[in-house]
C-alpha cells in the first residue's frame, strides 16, 4: 500500500501527517520474542496475527499500522512502483541480495508473474547473469526487456539438460505443477535453490541431488526494516520499474479474475 499519514498516535516520533508512505504485508510485531528481539521482525512468533489485514487491509480507506512498518519513500518514486516494491519488490530483494549481491553469480528464476519479474530486475542490476524459466512462451521478450540474459521453457527438455548443475542462486517465485527435480538438478555445486512462492502442489525430487552436490534448499519471507529501507533506497538509485496496470479500486474484482485467467507478468495496481 501506498498512502499518506492522516493521524499520529501519542507515541509517534518518525512520521508526520502528510508524510506519504509505503506499508507492505507486515504491519506489527509483538516486539518480544527471540526474533523481534534480533531485529528479525518478520519473523515474529506471532506473524499471524501482523498482517495489515488486521483491521481492514489495503483495500480499504485507512489502514492502521505501528510506525515502524510505514516506510517513507523516496520523492521521486512513483506510488504504483513503490505500491509493488512494498510486497513483491522486497519479498525477491531480501534473498537475492543474501545470496547473489556479489554480482557474479548465475542467477535463474522460475515463474514469471510479479515476483519473478521483479526478481529478474533486481538480479540484473546487481550484476548477475540472468536467466529466466517459465511455462509461457509469450513472455520470452518481456523478460529479455526487464534484464534476463537468457530465455528458456521449461517443457524444453534438451534446454533444461543443458544447464545440468548450471546456476548458482534459483529463484522460485511460481506456484504451479512445476517438474522440481529439472529444476533440482541445475543447482550447480555449493549453489541455493530459494522458495519465495507458494506451491499448490506437492514438492518432490531426489534428495541425493543436494547431498552429492552440498547444494542448499531456503526459504525466503519479507524482510526487517533495515532491509526494507535497503530495498527502496536501491530500487531509486537503480530506476527499477515493475510492470504495473492502474485499475480504479471500484474494478478490484476485474483485476482479480484477470490474475486467474490470464497470469500476467504485470501488477494490478489499484487506485483509490
Amino acid at each position: 500500500m501506498v498512502g499518506h499519514v492522516t493521524e499520529l498516535g501519542s507515541a509517534v516520533t518518525m512520521l508526520k501527517a502528510g508524510d506519504r508512505v509505503g506499508i507492505g504485508w507486515q504491519g506489527r510485531s509483538c516486539g518480544k520474542c527471540e526474533w523481534c528481539l534480533k531485529g528479525e521482525v518478520q519473523l515474529c512468533d506471532d506473524i499471524d496475527q501482523c498482517g495489515v489485514w488486521r483491521p481492514y487491509g489495503g483495500f480499504s480507506t485507512s489502514v492502521v499500522v505501528d510506525e515502524r512498518f510505514a516506510y517513507p519513500l523516496p520523492s521521486g518514486m512513483p506510488s504504483e512502483t513503490a505500491a509493488v516494491l512494498m510486497c513483491a519488490g522486497i519479498s525477491v530483494y531480501n534473498p537475492i541480495s543474501r545470496y547473489a549481491s556479489s554480482g557474479d553469480k548465475k542467477v535463474v528464476v522460475i515463474g514469471l508473474g510479479g515476483l519473478g519479474h521483479m526478481a529478474i530486475e533486481f538480479a540484473h542490476m546487481f550484476g548477475n547473469e540472468v536467466t529466466a524459466i517459465s511455462s509461457s512462451p509469450s513472455k520470452h521478450e518481456q523478460v529479455l526487456s526487464l534484464g534476463a540474459d537468457h530465455f528458456i521453457l521449461i517443457s524444453d527438455r534438451e534446454a533444461m539438460r543443458k544447464v545440468r548443475y548450471s546456476f548458482d542462486v534459483l529463484m522460485y517465485t511460481s506456484h504451479g505443477n512445476t517438474d522440481w527435480t529439472a529444476l533440482v538438478n541445475s543447482i550447480a555445486t555449493n549453489g541455493s535453490l530459494v522458495v519465495v512462492g507458494f506451491s499448490d502442489f506437492p514438492v518432490t525430487f531426489d534428495p541425493m541431488e543436494l547431498v552429492v552436490h552440498q547444494s542448499s534448499m531456503t526459504g525466503s519471507f519479507i524482510a526487517n526494516h533495515e532491509t526494507m529501507r535497503e530495498m527502496l533506497a536501491f530500487a531509486q538509485e537503480h530506476a527499477i520499474r515493475p510492470k504495473v496496470e492502474l485499475m480504479p479500486m471500484a474494478e478490484v474484482n476485474t483485476a482479480i479474475q484477470r490474475l486467474k485467467d490470464e497470469h500476467p507478468l504485470q501488477r494490478f495496481v489499484m487506485v483509490n
